[in-house]
C-alpha cells in the first residue's frame, strides 16, 4: 500500500502543531521576570524623582513632606551660629535619589543624584 506524500506531510505537520513543541527555557522566563521587576523599580524611582523635582527652595519641612513624602533618613545638628540644620535623604529602590538641606525648618538646598 502506497501513501500519498501530501497526506503524509499533512499528518506530520499536524503532529508538530498539536503539541510536539519544546518546553520554554526557564532561563528565558527568569530573564523576562527580572526585566519586569527592574522596570517596575525604575518606575517607582521616577515617580519619587518627579515629586522631589517639584520642590522649591524656601519651602517649610511640612510642605516638603506633603509634596514628596517622608524621607528615608533624617539627620539634625546645630550649627556654630545656633541654627538647626537638617539633612534629609530620599532613597529610591535602586539608589539615593536626593539629599535635602534645611536651615531653621526651611529648604535651602536640593542635591539630586
Amino acid at each position: 500500500m502506497k501513501m500519498d506524500p501530501r497526506k503524509l506531510f499533512a499528518a506530520a505537520l499536524l503532529l508538530v502543531l498539536c503539541g510536539c513543541q519544546p518546553e520554554p527555557d526557564p532561563r528565558l522566563q527568569a530573564a523576562r521576570d527580572f526585566k519586569s521587576t527592574v522596570y517596575g523599580l525604575i518606575g517607582q524611582d521616577e515617580s519619587q524623582t518627579k515629586k522631589i523635582n517639584s520642590l522649591r527652595l524656601g519651602m517649610s519641612d511640612t510642605d516638603v513632606i506633603t509634596a514628596a513624602g517622608a524621607p528615608s533618613r533624617r539627620e539634625s545638628r546645630v550649627t556654630d551660629s545656633g541654627e538647626t540644620r537638617e539633612t534629609w535623604t530620599y532613597s529610591g529602590q535602586l539608589s539615593t535619589l536626593a539629599t535635602l538641606t534645611f536651615e531653621s525648618g526651611r529648604l535651602v538646598q536640593v542635591q539630586t543624584n
